[in-house]
């Protein structure tokens, strides 16, 4: 059977063996877009499953659904319209539905501040009207460039450089000097290893699992941003809960956010240490570009929030900027 035929029919049973409010407040069905073992999904959803289970009492659990069952850009739409009650993402992994999340990353990575500056709360009223409800926003880790070879020292910094991209990285990249080439996260290894790019840019913690250090000798310092997931559930089925069960749901994604944070400020630490030990060596931006690289990925996301959202974009930057929450 064709593999996307075999994914049609699990997507349909699962929305056809539905669930009575009763029955879906107790077990949820959760799409997340990374693999189970991967640590997006150890840091942030094994936080998540024991709020839940310690706010509810024992009362909500979750089922995770990974990539295999539908591909990590497609799954938006399967929340939206309640194939899955809770989906674990990245707001650039549907930027083409709604890249106004994309901007939270230009904020400091301090989830009470974002919640109490009032940008959780623009957020989730923008997927609301999507018929999405954003249940938590954990920050995870700063990117940095992995590269095969030492930098020159020269500014613009990655001048004649191929650098492995995404949507949100693309101006960043330019702006360093460098030439985005888009490619999917498991075409990396293989394209570093020959040579077809140079470098790329990775969240902190993450390189090791993707064996990136065997092809990529050199960690680049400053690190940059901050890169956050989003934990969303089907809005329909977070209004037919009860308020004490929006209650254990609301509370579960706060929690998260701020056990997430900690986990991964750990894991940075020792997987910075464990990559020195395995051989990869820090090399430098010049100066100047170090002294700009926030500047750079903030305006590159702002761009992005705003490019098809029109004055709703513009009102969440004001809104970052009138708080202080952004530069």
């Amino acid at each position: 059977m064709k593999k996307g035929m075999l994914r049609g029919l699990i997507l349909t049973s699962l929305l056809l063996l539905g669930f009575s409010s009763q029955a879906f407040s107790a077990q949820f069905k959760l799409l997340s877009a990374w693999a189970p073992n991967y640590i997006f999904n150890v840091g942030v959803l094994n936080n998540f499953e024991k709020n839940l289970t310690e706010v509810s009492g024992g009362k909500m659990k979750f089922s995770v659904f990974g990539p295999d069952v539908v591909p990590t850009f497609e799954q938006f739409q399967p929340i939206q319209s309640g194939v899955f009650d809770l989906a674990y993402t990245y707001s650039a992994y549907h930027s083409g539905t709604t890249p106004i999340a994309i901007g939270m990353d230009a904020t400091p990575a301090d989830p009470a501040k974002r919640r109490e500056a009032g940008l959780f709360d623009f957020v989730d009223q923008e997927y609301n009207k999507l018929g999405v409800k954003l249940v938590s926003f954990p920050p995870l880790t700063p990117y940095h460039f992995v590269t095969r070879n030492a930098l020159n020292g020269n500014k613009p910094s990655l001048q004649g450089m191929k650098l492995r991209s995404i949507p949100s990285l693309q101006s960043l990249i330019m702006k360093l000097g460098g030439s985005p080439v888009t490619m999917a996260g498991g075409e990396i290894y293989t394209s570093l290893q020959r040579g077809v790019i140079d470098g790329a840019p990775w969240t902190q913690v993450g390189v090791k699992d993707f064996k990136l250090n065997e092809v990529a000798n050199y960690m680049v310092t400053p690190q940059f941003g901050y890169v956050s997931t989003m934990i969303l559930m089907n809005l329909k089925k977070y209004n037919a809960l009860t308020p004490e069960q929006k209650q254990w749901i609301d509370e579960a994604g706060r929690k998260t956010e701020l056990d997430s944070l900690a986990f991964f400020k750990e894991s940075i630490e020792e997987e910075i240490a464990e990559l020195k030990k395995l051989g990869m060596k820090v090399t430098e931006m010049h100066p100047e570009d170090a002294a700009m690289i926030e500047k750079y990925w903030n305006d590159g996301l702002w761009e992005m929030a705003k490019a098809s959202t029109g004055a709703t974009g513009q009102q969440f930057h004001d809104l970052a900027l009138e708080k202080g929450m952004t530069k």
